[in-house]
């Protein structure tokens, strides 16, 4: 004859439920701490250098390369930025036209000629009243670009910015200019 011993489990289905709980619930913790960051850093950049402000800005380089003189170069370079977007400034060829004509199509408000690293141009911004509070957080968002050693005004790199407004929400990009 077999015995059949039968042990007590009554309370390890409830042990294993409460571990295997608290498992799923550290991972939500973790997903939670660490998403929703995500979410609120995504809420606050989502206007920055988008694929619309991007080629909005890749025009701008156009029409600075096209239109602009070699005084608002040399301008961006002592001064640390050139603000360029006083369509009488593009002297060459049909400049004006193509300037008017871009900053009415695109509602421009604002465009910035600087040199190809940001710094001097952010220690501008920073306290400057004169600017806009989203465009200083914009440019404080923006990296240095100094440790690219050889794109330099001497080398003929610089940067535009562009501001422009979008469903009533002012969008901002940059690209650089290699002035040829």
């Amino acid at each position: 004859m077999k015995s059949k011993i039968k042990l007590n489990n009554k309370g390890f289905i409830l042990v294993e439920t409460l571990i295997v709980g608290v498992f799923i619930m550290g991972i939500f913790s973790l997903l939670y701490t660490n998403f929703f960051p995500l979410i609120g850093e995504y809420e606050r950049y989502k206007d920055y250098d988008t694929v619309e402000s991007t080629y909005i800005a890749h025009w701008a380089r156009m029409i600075a390369l096209k239109g602009l003189p070699d005084s608002s170069y040399n301008l961006a370079n002592s001064a640390g930025y050139a603000d360029i977007s006083d369509c009488s400034l593009y002297t060459k060829s049909d400049g004006i036209n193509s300037c008017a004509a871009f900053m009415t199509m695109n509602n421009i408000s604002k465009l910035y000629l600087i040199p190809y690293s940001t710094s001097v141009f952010k220690n501008h911004v920073k306290d400057n009243t004169n600017f806009t509070r989203s465009f200083r957080e914009y440019i404080s968002y923006l990296p240095t670009y100094s440790k690219n050693t050889n794109k330099t005004p001497s080398t003929g790199y610089y940067r535009v910015i562009v501001e422009y407004i979008s469903n009533n929400t002012y969008k901002y990009g940059t690209i650089e200019v290699l002035k040829g």
